[in-house]
């Protein structure tokens, strides 16, 4: 077991944590601040959305420092966001408070990956980037629905002080165990041009619409398990942990569907995230009694596993077609990751105002039907 690459796994646990701490309270955390569900639900959408601007370009500027005191940075700044997010008076000084910690915090998933790929060979770079990775299934299993029993219980902010609380567990994991001296290539390497060849520009078509289909409904995720199940509290807290589950199991699914075509393992992952966002308006707009539960764990798993899946299949043929400029790969990969939450958080608050929460999964739907159209439409070649 490489113990240096498992502490890395404790970075993108930060990050997904505090990211979604607040996605099962939207109803409570609505009502705290005065605001509707839909406004709350643009809180993912400001902070995604810093995070896609911020990342490509701290990347570029801050090419050749030291990765690990560049992480190490950057989840100092999650711990300033979570405790100024808990102790923000109102829905504009959080809005803020996120934004300004989103442009920095974009960087902790590259960074981590980019150590993790320097640790490994070519051929171990899917399992390294799969085991990194391992960290944001962990904000899914744990974090996201620790995070929202905690706020049932002692109010909604609890819930970004425990993000808070994980922040400081990684920030000194990290600074322990994860090696340091790894640096990113010479700046004439890391173009943004090289970053582009191949396939690259469509498989961060994929990940930005792939993502914008899965959470159209994530984002509002507490409210739509309360619509398809009827339970609320707690409850959803202990529903939530069958996106983990299902994302636990995408991340080594996807390393082995690395080793297929790029064409085939791509479309299979985008038909199973159209079936599972039709699935949730399915759920929601029919009443389906007893099933609703089971229905709910399973559609909840498969997605955010056909999600996860699709990330070492993508990060890898990114990193083989970039070379030296595999850090902005990155960076724009996980620009394309935060922009799909925001664009798919804003189009299912707008679904929800228009036309009500349940038609939020048939949009889900018809986003990732254009994706599967992508990813048809990759070479047949890996890069």
């Amino acid at each position: 077991m490489n113990l240096r690459l498992i502490s890395l796994v404790f970075a993108p646990f930060a990050f997904g944590t505090s990211g979604f701490a607040f996605v099962g309270l939207i109803d409570p955390m609505a009502e705290g601040l005065g605001i509707g569900v839909p406004l709350a639900g643009q809180l993912q959408t400001v902070f995604a959305v810093a995070c896609g601007i911020g990342g490509p370009i701290l990347a570029r500027v801050l090419a050749g420092r030291d990765r690990k005191r560049l992480l190490l940075f950057v989840i100092v700044i999650l711990i300033a966001m979570n405790i100024a997010s808990a102790l923000a008076p109102n829905f504009a000084a959080i809005a803020g408070v996120r934004i300004a910690g989103g442009v920095f915090a974009a960087l902790t998933l590259p960074l981590a990956a980019t150590i993790g790929v320097n640790m490994a060979s070519e051929a171990q770079r899917p399992a390294a980037i799969a085991t990194v990775f391992a960290g944001y299934t962990l904000a899914f299993l744990i974090g996201m629905p620790v995070a929202t029993l905690l706020g049932d219980a002692y109010g909604w902010r609890a819930a970004f002080w425990f993000a808070g609380a994980i922040s400081i567990v990684a920030l000194g994991v990290i600074a322990l165990g994860a090696p340091a001296g790894v640096q990113a290539p010479t700046i004439a390497g890391a173009n943004f041009k090289s970053a582009l060849r191949g396939n690259n520009v469509r498989l961060l078509l994929i990940t930005l619409i792939g993502f914008s289909a899965t959470f159209t409904t994530v984002s509002f995720i507490g409210p739509v398990i309360t619509d398809f199940t009827g339970l609320a509290g707690a409850a959803i807290g202990a529903i939530q942990i069958a996106t983990g589950v299902g994302s636990l199991l995408g991340l080594p699914a996807g390393a082995m569907l690395a080793r297929l075509p790029l064409r085939a393992s791509l479309s299979v992952l985008m038909l199973i995230t159209l079936a599972t966002q039709a699935l949730f308006s399915f759920g929601m707009l029919v009443d389906t009694g007893a099933l609703a539960v089971p229905l709910i764990i399973l559609v909840m798993a498969l997605g955010s596993g056909a999600l996860f899946a699709s990330n070492p299949v993508i990060q890898s043929e990114l990193a083989k077609s970039a070379g030296p400029a595999a850090t902005i790969a990155f960076a724009l990969n996980s620009s394309m990751v935060y922009f799909g939450q925001g664009l798919g958080a804003t189009l299912g608050g707008s679904v929800t105002a228009v036309s009500g929460i349940g038609w939020i999964g048939a949009a889900g739907a018809l986003v990732a039907l254009i994706c599967l159209g992508v990813a048809v439409s990759l070479s047949p070649n890996k890069s």
